[in-house]
């Protein structure tokens, strides 16, 4: 047999496949029974596979070895980044995903892919309101869906106004001083200079001040400027708090502005009878990023676009290309007329095969469960003189620190080294006026109020070991 009739032999998958899934499976039943994190440093990674690249050996433990070396998510005591732990039918759904490699430019390679972006993302914006001419597609990630909705605003608005180079030049977003970063990267990858980014700030609860958006628009047109696009937050990335849409909604519909709806972590709340009250408004907005790799339990990274005119996206990226489309379809079947990709991940079957094993159901009680766990947790630091909450947590967010030192902001960045180098948990950290927090979304269904008790009495313990170490 070939080396490359080897790379085929479909009796080695299957042996291989087996053993693997069996491995995984096991991880994720003990999955608290090994380090959250078993940390190395980057030099200390890097020696170790540069040396692994140059020995062969069979992809079992290959597959072993990634999964020993690295974070697990499905660990209780992941509590870190904005990113989901995938549910297990989404995750055979990846296997599926590379195993077919259908790409979605053209109808012919993504019909299945193409269909099921389109029923999936006409389900969305019914839930959202977004009306009876709405519709989407998803794209690899937030910062690639902002960057969409914000160009398709943006192409709207010039070929609305028949704009010249001088108007083109003058285009300018407003934003809240804590949005996600992608805002202001999409904006400038835009050539929207940093003067051109408005950001309004927020109140004590971190939220935008929409009583501040009416000075802020009469400024930028006085000097000149043309806001073409008003972004709110759904919620913000640090603290997880939402902006009030319907107040922004309504502004931009006064003004005649397109409003887009951040929505990458917190959209999913539409689906929980409980919190769907925290996107009130969101059915005003002209465009939605929803990523389903945060809130919607699938594996990264897949976003939905979605659109109040869905026939406005082909204005964004209308290019002519005869040996893949003929010159005036512009017919949604065609993933890559809408989208800066063209072979494309058929991503949409992850959390197509969710919403078809559970219906809508299996979000609702994930954001009930990790949005009631979250406020529990909130109350449970603020009995504990050591500890003090940033805020009042709406969503899955929450960032708090220790105070039992002198100086808080300097002696929480080695408290959180600290529990990440001994592997028993992991969170992360954020600045918030100025001050250093520690930060925990909550995102496994395994984690409970226990887990966060022991993760409060682990910062304890560890931050008294590091005093003795200073005193």
């Amino acid at each position: 047999m070939t080396t490359l009739s080897k790379a085929f032999d479909s009796k080695t998958f299957k042996e291989t496949g087996m053993e693997l899934i069996n491995f995984l499976a096991d991880t994720f039943e003990n999955a608290d029974k090994r380090e959250v994190i078993p940390y190395k440093t980057p030099e200390e990674q890097y020696l170790y596979w540069k040396k692994d690249f140059t020995i062969s050996g069979n992809p079992e433990d290959l597959f072993k070895d990634v999964v020993n070396r690295s974070i697990l998510y499905h660990h209780p005591h992941y509590m870190g980044h904005q990113t989901a732990v995938p549910a297990l039918t989404s995750v055979l759904s990846s296997l599926v995903i590379d195993f077919m490699s259908n790409g979605m430019g053209v109808y012919e390679v993504g019909m299945v892919g193409n269909t099921m972006e389109r029923v999936v993302c006409e389900h969305l914006c019914d839930k959202f309101g977004l009306g009876e001419d709405a519709g989407g597609f998803i794209t690899s990630g937030g910062t690639l869906g902002t960057l969409t909705a914000i160009l398709t605003a943006k192409a709207h608005y010039i070929h609305k106004h028949e704009c010249d180079a001088k108007d083109i030049a003058s285009l300018t977003v407003i934003t809240s001083e804590q949005s996600h970063y992608c805002i202001e990267r999409a904006a400038k990858t835009m050539g929207i200079s940093s003067e051109r980014i408005i950001k309004i700030p927020v109140d004590e609860d971190f939220r935008m001040r929409t009583d501040l958006l009416e000075e802020a628009y009469d400024m930028a047109e006085k000097s000149g400027k043309k806001v073409f696009c008003i972004v709110a937050s759904a919620p913000s990335t640090s603290t997880g708090t939402h902006d009030d849409l319907i107040k922004t909604g309504k502004f931009c519909q006064e003004k005649d502005i397109w409003f887009h709806a951040d929505g990458a972590h917190g959209a999913p709340a539409v689906f929980s009878e409980k919190y769907k009250y925290l996107v009130d408004g969101i059915g005003l907005a002209d465009s939605v990023v929803m990523d389903f790799h945060k809130m919607m339990l699938t594996p990264g990274i897949s976003t939905a676009v979605l659109l109040k005119h869905r026939h406005y996206a082909f204005e964004t990226f209308r290019q002519e290309a005869e040996y893949l489309w003929n010159k005036n379809d512009f017919e949604w079947h065609h993933g890559g007329k809408s989208t800066f990709e063209c072979t494309k991940s058929m991503s949409i079957l992850k959390v197509y095969s969710l919403f078809k094993q559970f219906g809508d159901k299996v979000f609702e009680e994930f954001v009930d469960y990790q949005y009631d766990l979250t406020k529990e947790f909130a109350k449970l630091i603020n009995c504990n003189h050591n500890f003090e909450t940033a805020h009042n947590p709406d969503s899955n967010i929450l960032c708090f620190r220790y105070t039992d030192c002198e100086n808080p902001d300097s002696f929480n960045v080695r408290l959180r080294e600290q529990i990440m180098i001994e592997g028993k948990f992991y969170i992360v950290q954020t600045s918030l006026n100025g001050k250093t927090y520690l930060r925990v979304t909550l995102l496994n269904p395994r984690t409970t109020i226990y887990h966060l008790e022991r993760l409060l009495k682990e910062l304890e313990t560890t931050a008294k070991k590091l005093k003795l170490q200073k005193a």
